[in-house]
């Protein structure tokens, strides 16, 4: 099974992604970050609990708890969807997200995991195309054009940060 692992990673993902960013619109803003859950203890219990994966798990979430926190708290974004986005704090299904990622991250992105210039492009510009799927879904509203450019910068610095701490177990 662990020779799968890409493939459950990379398709888990992304249901867990669309289910977040949709549950927020449906009024059900638990539904996705439960669904990831259950993703991600699947995944760990397929490789046996390392505690890189759990570690890095919990930076990318206290990433996204950072950096979403701040675009909400200035009002760059807002969150639709469970209680902690009415005290400008990143929601959980963002978290999830977050977490989900960062699987992702470790497993079906491994190629690029030390070509740091790559992985900075992928983060700025694959995490501003995030965030403008979850506004076409209606998860969030991006209040300018200029929270992109936060949102490029950003995803650009941490992507290839939370490689190179992946790369600190090698």
């Amino acid at each position: 099974m662990i020779k799968y692992i890409k493939l459950y990673d990379l398709i888990g993902f992304k249901i867990c992604w669309f289910l977040c960013a949709c549950c927020s619109v449906w009024g059900q803003p638990y539904l996705g970050p439960i669904v990831t859950l259950l993703f991600i203890l699947i995944h760990l219990t397929i490789v046996k609990f390392k505690s890189r994966d759990i570690q890095v798990i919990i930076i990318a979430i206290l990433c996204g708890l950072f950096f979403d926190s701040i675009f909400s708290y200035f009002n760059l974004i807002n969150y639709k969807g469970g209680i902690l986005s009415y005290y400008n704090l990143a929601p959980l299904w963002i978290l999830s997200m977050w977490a989900g990622f960062s699987l992702t991250m470790i497993y079906t992105l491994e190629r690029i995991k030390e070509k740091y210039f790559i992985s900075s492009l992928l983060g700025f510009v694959g995490g501003p195309l995030s965030y403008s799927a979850g506004v076409g879904i209606g998860s969030l509203d991006i209040q300018t054009n200029f929270a992109y450019v936060f949102l490029a910068v950003s995803w650009a610095i941490v992507v290839p940060l939370l490689f190179r701490y992946v790369n600190s177990f090698d």
